[in-house]
């Protein structure tokens, strides 16, 4: 009977032809399969992020002293500069995997601020503008499919701050130097956020994110010349470090 089961498993079949199908099989469900239940996801929004740099305050607060004791010189009325305190951006990414996810992604915002305006014929101008940019990659949880997302992320930033001055040379509290400067820098960021989702369509969510992100920059440069706004002699540290907040579209295509 042993004799017999045998020969109908193989009749017209070596071992080494059923060995090849069963090596096929294995690796046609190993391929296949898992692909299935690998949805890959696209997602970008706006964001608003929270970050108040401190050497870029400093400068400010320093600035908006000699305004104030120069419109009490002069009898002028400049307004004092408004503090960054935030900036809208974008983020973006593309991830592989349900409820584990691997993400690739990239995140920009802006920010600026400034006043202008004259002591008699004497004109006065300051201008800061704030951009930031980083290339990361994620690791992504979805404790509830499609509704719950956690992740954390790592990547390289880049920041510049460009600088324009028009002010003039008095006996002030603190006079900041006079020109136009573009100062630049990389530095390694990392951060976390948490979504919830709701559908829209069966391949399209609307998610509402908050996360943070830790951005600290040793130092920007303008060619070889380190920033120094605040004229102390000492390079400035730039952070962005901050909380931000915003909104998502996501559109998943099971593979």
């Amino acid at each position: 009977m042993i004799r017999s089961f045998r020969l109908a498993v193989f009749r017209g079949r070596s071992p080494l032809a059923l060995g090849k199908r069963a090596r096929g099989l294995f690796l046609l469900l190993f391929l296949v399969v898992p692909a299935q239940a690998m949805p890959l996801g696209f997602e970008s929004g706006p964001h608003f992020f929270r970050a108040y740099p401190p050497a870029l305050s400093a400068f400010v607060q320093l600035t908006n002293a000699s305004l104030e004791y120069g419109n009490g010189l002069t009898g002028g009325a400049i307004p004092l500069i408004p503090l960054i305190g935030g900036g809208l951006g974008i983020r973006a990414a593309a991830t592989l995997g349900e409820p584990f996810a691997l993400g690739l992604g990239f995140s920009v915002f802006q920010a600026g601020t400034g006043t202008e305006g004259k002591w008699g014929e004497i004109p006065v101008s300051v201008r800061l503008g704030l951009s930031y940019a980083d290339l990361h990659g994620a690791l992504l949880f979805s404790p509830w499919p499609g509704l719950l997302w956690l992740s954390l992320f790592a990547g390289v930033g880049t920041a510049a701050v460009s600088y324009a001055v028009d002010f003039p040379t008095w006996p002030l509290p603190f006079v900041p130097e006079e020109g136009e400067k573009d100062f630049r820098g990389r530095a390694f960021v990392a951060g976390f956020w948490a979504r919830a989702a709701f559908p829209i369509l069966p391949v399209l969510t609307l998610g509402f994110e908050a996360g943070y992100r830790w951005a600290l920059f040793p130092g920007l440069f303008d060619g070889t010349l380190p920033m120094d706004l605040d004229r102390n002699g000492s390079p400035d540290v730039l952070d962005l470090s901050g909380l931000w907040f915003g909104l998502t579209l996501r559109v998943e295509f099971p593979l």
